[in-house]
């Protein structure tokens, strides 16, 4: 059941025991440009710890870090700039920071706008890119900064350089843009080509930098946007959407930095951390109608299997791996849990770039009588429901805490939900627990 109650701040910070530590809290005050969660959520970026700060009913939400001893306050505000840029570049949105606050603790400030934006439960934050070059950085900032601003002129500015970032010499850019216009998705970009195609004589790339950024940024260009012409933001305003999709493909192709769009269609986020895993041979051998199994050593990671959203399962963390074999072109892999009594089986079909979870075969918990087996009974009918429930699959190592795959929310087809058999189920595994524990106990004193 999803909770979109936005609270009071004050509530939030009693319930969440992290943002009561003491310490040098120092914290982004943002305007939202895209629904924003109702509750706090903790993440790591660039190896340190950083909070999403939620809206509530009369403080602005944004991002807090608590900062670590011997960091730079101006490199702590830099680091949360950033990834505020991250999390706007993966929504397709931006953001505008409204102050820079701090104290001993998440101190936000007061904001007294009670309507007009969005709330969601959490932002996915369990694979964010790793952004490690400076052009990168700066192009993400720029796009977050262009999505944010309300004002089409510095809007178009900020867009476009994220274009010269991505592609710095000029004659390239061109180019580019000449080569690349009819490559655009989005149909508001579509339609703003469609527009500017059917007034601009020429090449278009041509006008977009003279006779929209020059003349957004010089003075004495000519043409010159006049703040006071009404004909020339409605241009601009019209052409935003081409710049932005023009500046997104280039990020894209020359950063390779890709947008949310673009690794929901390729998938390599499902299987990607078991390629150095698997190493190659082996992929490519799971890959053929007869596959012969190679003599590879693969040393495969205890794991921590879980759904996003859900709590954790006990029996799921430290799984210990069992088999790996080679069948109907994909990677069968095998693991057990700690007690023995917990088997999972999934499948990596790398020429789909899936990783494939069965309800009926892949988890299946053994009984040898036990109240701590019937515990995990339990914990696997639990894990059944919530992954019947839209549950998205994350694979994590359990010694370094890598994330190793993730799987989109799973779809049920032709399958009903009867909450009222699952909630009679959970009791009578609670009853069987009870019942073994007190059995159990009376063995213990007898013996």
């Amino acid at each position: 059941m999803l909770n979109l109650e936005v609270l009071p701040f004050a509530e939030i910070i009693a319930e969440t025991s992290e943002l009561r530590v003491r310490g040098e809290w120092l914290c982004l005050n943002i305007e939202m440009r895209t629904s924003w969660p109702t509750r706090p959520q903790s993440f790591e970026f660039e190896e340190q710890t950083l909070w999403v700060m939620p809206v509530t009913t009369e403080h602005y939400p944004g991002l807090a870090l608590n900062l670590p001893a011997g960091f730079d306050r101006d490199d702590a505000f830099a680091l949360l700039h950033r990834a505020l840029s991250v999390i706007a570049w993966l929504q397709d949105s931006g953001a505008i920071v409204a102050q820079m606050s701090g104290g001993s603790l998440p101190r936000m400030m007061g904001m007294k706008q009670q309507f007009g934006y969005g709330i969601r439960e959490d932002f996915d934050l369990s694979d964010l890119p790793q952004i490690t070059t400076p052009a990168g950085k700066l192009a993400l900032a720029l796009m977050r900064e262009g999505r944010g601003l309300n004002h089409p002129a510095y809007s178009f500015l900020s867009f476009f350089r994220a274009l010269e970032i991505a592609i710095p010499d000029g004659k390239a850019r061109g180019a580019w843009v000449s080569a690349n216009l009819e490559r655009l998705g989005g149909q508001h970009a579509k339609e703003a080509l469609e527009k500017v195609k059917a007034t601009v004589q020429g090449d278009i790339g041509k006008h977009l930098r003279e006779s929209s950024r020059h003349a957004i940024a010089h003075a004495q260009a000519n043409p010159t946007i006049n703040p006071d012409d009404p004909r020339d933001a409605k241009r601009l305003q019209n052409e935003l959407p081409l710049i932005e999709a023009l500046a997104v493909l280039a990020i894209e192709d020359h950063l390779g930095i890709q947008t949310r769009h673009r690794m929901w269609q390729e998938h390599l986020y499902e299987l990607r951390g078991w390629r150095s895993i698997l190493g190659e041979a082996l992929i490519a051998e799971s890959k053929k109608a007869d596959p012969v199994e190679p003599d590879i050593e693969v040393d495969l990671p205890l794991i921590d299997f879980q759904l996003r959203r859900s709590d954790p399962f006990p029996m799921l963390r430290g799984m210990i791996p069992a088999h790996i074999s080679l069948h109907d072109q994909r990677v069968e892999i095998g693991y057990r849990s700690s007690d023995g009594l917990i088997e999972l089986v999934f499948f990596l079909n790398f020429g789909e770039e899936r990783l494939e979870f069965d309800m009926e075969r892949s988890l299946r918990a053994l009984d040898d009588g036990t109240a701590a087996a019937a515990q995990n009974v339990k914990e696997q009918t639990r894990f059944l429901w919530d992954y019947f429930g839209n549950g998205e699959i994350q694979i994590f190592n359990s010694d370094t805490h890598a994330l190793i795959s993730r799987v989109d929310a799973f779809l049920p087809l032709n399958m009903i939900a009867n909450l009222e058999g699952h909630e009679a189920q959970m009791k009578r595994w609670d009853k069987l627990i009870a019942d073994r524990e007190a059995a159990e106990t009376r063995d213990a004193q007898q013996a």
